[in-house]
């Protein structure tokens, strides 16, 4: 008898039945053809086993496109989609099969031999795809262990994770009887059936073993089924050589196909959209990425795509908007979507941000540098983007963080020329250590729940300090990061939809900053305070595929609202010029009467307050695990993901949900790819053999 990896075959110089179990007994036809006698029943081989589970694999993902990806209009592309989807499943499926046979031919019997090897490649294959999905939660798990922790965690859970597939094998063996053997179908298929609806849109290497080890095991309990009647006869048939070998290699040939010739970009974004496409995450290295192509820049848009580290500082715009002692307090609320407070339709429930945009001026084209919190806050405070900041792991092993960056940060700008510059963080990396949120003169750690600080703590920490600059007049700057509005979504309440439960959190801050405006309405500090009240980034809740944040570059995670209220009043007013967070540096600096630096990428938007309406060059851009995006003047925006290899383009103006990428059209791709890429190239980290890092 022989064996692959725990699925029997007959052996025709042996005993069939010796030494087999009643289960093995039913299994031993596994990977041997049918019997040459028409009278004999046919049953399922290894290796067609195997090949049936990753098409029953390609089946299940091409319900979920259908399902979950919005496809274009146009059938060909449609079409297009699903062929290369089930040719990436159909190659897993024939390189399976081609091993399982080549282990029944070469195997010699060996059921030990056949679990270590299945063991082999299952590990070497985790140890590809991934450590990059479980390093995040390792560095958090073993914070403050040391670096060997991490990769003890780390790579625990890849072994772990691995070994999922022979133990399914295992399992698939043991269940294929005849009273259980379709209990073992079903538990196989439904790992396939579900990938696509699980950790979407993240954790690729995770979705690959999902649906490894749901085909492994749907394949050891099918494999030695009999085939009843006409079923079998046709079986047989097929299995003949003269039909067998050239349909195999008709598949080969097609799914090798899928594999090496790259697919239309809005085919190849479409299924890296899709979490149940197993194998587009890992092909685009074997793709030519799109090639650059010189872009026409505009004049007065040039300065921002050249390299500006020996850049003159920018003077402060005069006359002064602020009095004497001016006090900016800056408060960022996580996660907060545009639309909760520009849109007003959930003015009754968030009754403070309603009137505070009333009486501001409010941005209703703001957008976040990044999808993550991590990424949109040092980009704020140092007018960098991730790519140009050095990121590196913490000697303890807490993560990758940007603490060795030595750009200078706006807090320690104002701190240099005098202005006392607190925050009050709500979790423990908002602290100079981390490098995130760094140059405060003070800084507290405020702890008040198991994993974020809420609001209520922090903002009476923030009254508590504010009470006491009314008694000791001079500049001050406060920033405070509200962290509420985060999934689960549970601190307001467990009843009701997420999104219903989202907005609940962000009432729970909304409340607090009503306590902070009636306090500044009523005290002599407030007519020498500005308020500025923005967020780090939005929210999903099932747009592109997507729910909460951190993975896509899509405007539900990039739009953001932005309020600017000055000491004596401001003209209420909205303005629809694009803006970005990293325009808050300069505006702050601005409103000390400090020059901005050279080097920083955003502009003051303090002419905004003055009454102008100024048209600002610098563009508006966004990176966030290796996805960079641009938005154009005229509304394009396109979106690189240079890990995946995929390219999106958009008109927001007649497509604002972004549901029609337009990347097919060479003609229109170009200027907005070619400016994303030119300005990236710019603007880069400098430091011998630094390497940008994929940062959950």
């Amino acid at each position: 008898m022989s064996s692959e990896g725990g699925i029997t075959a007959a052996d025709p110089a042996e005993n069939p039945d010796a030494g087999l179990t009643q289960g093995e007994t039913t299994a031993r036809a596994a990977a041997e053809p049918a019997a040459a006698s028409g009278e004999a029943a046919a049953r399922v081989s290894g290796p067609a086993a195997f090949l049936i589970a990753w098409i029953v694999g390609a089946v299940a993902n091409a319900i979920a496109i259908a399902v979950t990806v919005a496809m274009p209009a146009r059938y060909s592309t449609r079409a297009l989609h699903h062929a290369f989807d089930a040719g990436h499943f159909l190659a897993v499926g024939l390189l399976g099969a081609a091993l399982c046979e080549a282990w029944i031919r070469w195997g010699k019997g060996r059921r030990a031999l056949g679990y270590a090897a299945l063991s082999a490649i299952a590990l070497g294959i985790g140890a590809l795809l991934l450590p990059d999905d479980f390093e995040n939660a390792a560095e958090r798990m073993a914070e403050g262990y040391g670096q060997r922790a991490v990769d003890a965690l780390l790579w625990g859970n890849v072994v772990v994770t691995a070994l999922g597939v022979p133990i399914a094998c295992a399992a698939g063996r043991w269940l294929a009887r005849p009273w259980l053997r379709w209990a073992g179908i079903a538990l196989g298929a439904a790992p396939l059936a579900v990938n696509a609806f699980v950790l979407q849109n993240d954790y690729p290497g995770t979705h690959f073993f999902l649906a490894f080890g749901g085909a492994t095991l749907l394949a050891a309990s099918l494999a030695g089924a009999e085939l009843p009647g006409a079923l079998g006869r046709v079986v047989r048939r097929l299995d003949k050589r003269s039909i067998r070998v050239p349909a195999r290699a008709l598949a080969a040939v097609g799914a090798s196909v899928a594999i090496v010739v790259p697919p239309p970009a809005t085919v190849s974004s479409g299924l890296a959209r899709n979490s149940g496409s197993v194998l587009p995450p890992f092909l685009g290295e074997l793709h030519t990425f799109r090639a650059l192509q010189a872009a026409d820049v505009p004049v007065d848009a040039m300065e921002w795509f050249t390299p500006r580290k020996n850049a003159d500082d920018v003077p402060a715009t005069t006359p002064g908007l602020m009095p004497a002692h001016p006090v900016v307090i800056l408060l960022s609320v996580d996660a907060l979507r545009a639309d909760l407070v520009h849109s007003r339709r959930y003015d009754d429930r968030l009754p403070t941000l309603a009137a505070l945009r009333d009486r501001s001026l409010q941005f209703t084209n703001a957008r976040a540098p990044g999808s993550q919190t991590v990424y949109s806050l040092s980009t704020l405070f140092s007018g960098t983007y991730f790519s140009q900041q050095t990121w590196t792991a913490l000697p303890d092993g807490g993560g990758v963080w940007p603490h060795e960056d030595t750009t200078k940060r706006f807090p320690d700008l104002l701190r240099a020329a005098g202005v006392t510059t607190v925050t009050y963080a709500g979790a423990v990396w908002m602290v100079n250590r981390y490098g995130v949120v760094r140059g405060f003169a003070e800084e507290t750690f405020v702890k008040g729940g198991p994993k974020y600080t809420k609001a209520r703590p922090l903002m009476d920490a923030a009254i508590r300090r504010l009470q006491q600059a009314q008694r000791q007049p001079g500049p001050l700057f406060l920033f405070i990061h509200f962290l509420d509005p985060h999934a689960p979504y549970d601190l307001s309440s467990v009843k009701g939809s997420d999104f219903d439960r989202y907005v609940g959190e962000v009432a729970m801050v909304d409340a607090e900053l009503a306590r902070l405006t009636a306090w500044l309405d009523t005290t002599p500090l407030g007519k020498r305070a500005a308020l500025i009240v923005t967020a780090d980034h939005g929210e999903a809740f099932g747009e592109h595929n997507s729910t909460r944040h951190a993975t896509t570059l899509y405007d539900e995670v990039l739009r953001i609202p932005m309020l600017l209220r000055l000491p004596e009043g401001t003209t209420p007013r909205e303005v629809s010029e694009p803006v970005s967070l990293i325009d808050l540096g300069p505006t702050i600096l601005d409103l000390f009467g400090k020059p901005t630096p050279g080097y920083f990428l955003g502009q003051s938007l303090t002419p905004y307050l003055r009454g102008q309406s100024p048209e600002l060059h610098r563009p508006i851009v966004a990176e966030g695990r290796l996805k960079q995006s641009l938005v154009l003047p005229d509304g394009m925006k396109v979106i690189a993901d240079n890990r995946a290899r995929t390219i999106e383009l958009y008109d927001l103006k007649t497509d604002p949900g972004e549901t029609k990428n337009l990347a097919d059209d060479a003609e229109r791709l170009e200027r907005p790819l070619g400016l994303l890429r030119q300005f990236f190239t710019a603007h880069k980290n400098e430091r011998p053999g630094y390497k940008v890092p994929y940062r959950r």
